[in-house]
């Protein structure tokens, strides 16, 4: 039987500096929303990227490239897929959003959640 042994640093979350994740202009529908992005981790083929993403107030629109799993952590949004019916995340919701997907976003205050992203392509973020 092998074992593997896996280094990992714990930090405490205040510790966490998110850096700036502009949403592009042209995806902004109302507001002014800010987001800032952290990555924490990525597989060496960064295809498979995990961070914390948040978002002040505003709506905007979003087409996943990539897929998308989530889990939300504070706060809430309201997500309208392209022909479909809007819904609510709010903290401690998980969600799958599908590589293709198209969707309009609506932060009424603050969201933050955590992702893990799979892209068929190599990531740089």
């Amino acid at each position: 039987m092998s074992t593997t042994t896996i280094d990992a640093t714990v930090s405490p979350s205040t510790a966490v500096e998110l850096g700036d994740f502009p949403i592009p202009a042209e995806q902004i529908t109302a507001g002014d929303p800010i987001a800032k992005l952290w990555v924490s981790a990525q597989s060496a083929d960064r295809k498979t990227t995990q961070g914390i993403w948040e978002c002040t107030a505003g709506d905007f629109t979003w087409n996943y490239t990539w897929d998308e799993f989530v889990m939300v952590l504070e706060g809430e949004v309201t997500i309208t897929p392209d022909g479909g019916e809007p819904f609510t995340l709010r903290a401690g919701d998980f969600a799958h959003f599908p590589l293709g997907l198209k969707t309009a976003w609506h932060v009424p205050k603050f969201v933050k959640k955590t992702f893990v992203l799979r892209t068929p392509e190599p990531l740089g973020l």
